[in-house]
């Protein structure tokens, strides 16, 4: 009851007396990577590796929780990697909670076994066998599988990059999910070319993805993605000058602050094809789609 009354003074102020507090903070506490995923801008490996201290990533949570933020998503690089002398992930999980964050997630490649305590955890498989392997790492699929069968967390949902070389498999990826007892929801997002463009897919592949993603949440699947998001992510121009999206704020490996997605910073919003983008412009006019879809996923 007390998350419900925050989250319900915290749009009461922002949307009627205009402030901007983040809901939710993406932190990046590695840059250090077990795959070489070919999407990837972010991970590295080798000595051009960083990896915040405990102390750095604790005036991270600090600053988000102080700007408003009561949802951290830690990323890398792979997040399991990180540690700071006898500290680990769990380490961060718990500095967050006595903080006093209401959720936490963790996005991992899954390729570790999955250790992490935090409320939700997010893999990213991208394809089935053989594409999933072609985009990060020969074996990863099969270990990615095991230690998702072995993790047992209840709440451990699937995201899916879309890209030119593996959008053929998201029918494949849909029923797997759909289909497992250890994988919770998938939600997607179609590759943001940061730097790749031949990895994305046309404007006519796109909206295929949508129709049979709104075909398949009709047949029963249980996309995070709600029917209004998929809608806006057809034509991604039309709603970048309304999205909401310094609802999620991101600090960097270089301690940058981004008071939105960093696709902003670099002039991609015309073209966004970041699935959670739609769904923040939606949380901001209370569409009951999004509304409903997030309260079943931090459940």
């Amino acid at each position: 009851m007390g998350e419900l009354f925050y989250y319900a003074t915290w749009f009461f102020s922002c949307k009627f007396l205009g402030k901007r507090k983040p809901l939710q903070s993406v932190v990046f506490i590695t840059d250090q990577c077990n795959l070489n995923c070919a999407h990837c801008n972010i991970a590295k490996n080798g000595t051009d590796c960083t990896t915040k201290t405990y102390e750095q990533v604790k005036d991270d949570l600090e600053y988000c929780y102080q700007l408003g933020s009561r949802i951290v998503d830690f990323e890398g690089g792979e997040p399991h990697l990180w540690h700071d002398g006898n500290k680990d992930l769990n380490s961060l999980i718990d500095l967050a909670k006595q903080i006093g964050y209401h959720q936490s997630t963790v996005t991992t490649n899954a390729a570790l076994p999955i250790t992490a305590k935090s409320d939700m955890i997010w893999v990213s498989i991208d394809g089935m066998q053989e594409k999933h392997d072609e985009q990060r790492a020969p074996g990863s699929f099969e270990k990615a599988m095991k230690n998702i069968a072995e993790c047992g967390h209840p709440n451990l949902n699937v995201n899916m990059t879309i890209t030119a070389n593996n959008y053929e498999d998201f029918e494949a990826v849909a029923y797997m999910v759909k289909d497992s007892p250890h994988m919770r929801r998938l939600s997607f997002s179609f590759f943001m070319p940061y730097e790749r463009r031949d990895l994305c897919v046309s404007p006519e592949i796109r909206n295929q993805i949508i129709d049979k993603a709104l075909a398949l949440k009709k047949g029963g699947h249980d996309f995070m993605n709600s029917y209004a998001g998929l809608k806006l992510l057809r034509e991604p121009s039309k709603f970048a000058h309304k999205r909401q999206c310094w609802i999620s704020n991101f600090i960097l490996m270089d301690e940058t602050r981004l008071e939105e997605c960093p696709g902003s910073a670099v002039g991609l919003c015309e073209e966004c094809g970041f699935g959670m983008a739609a769904e923040m412009t939606l949380l901001w006019k209370l569409h009951p789609e999004m509304l409903k879809a997030g309260l079943s996923v931090r459940s």
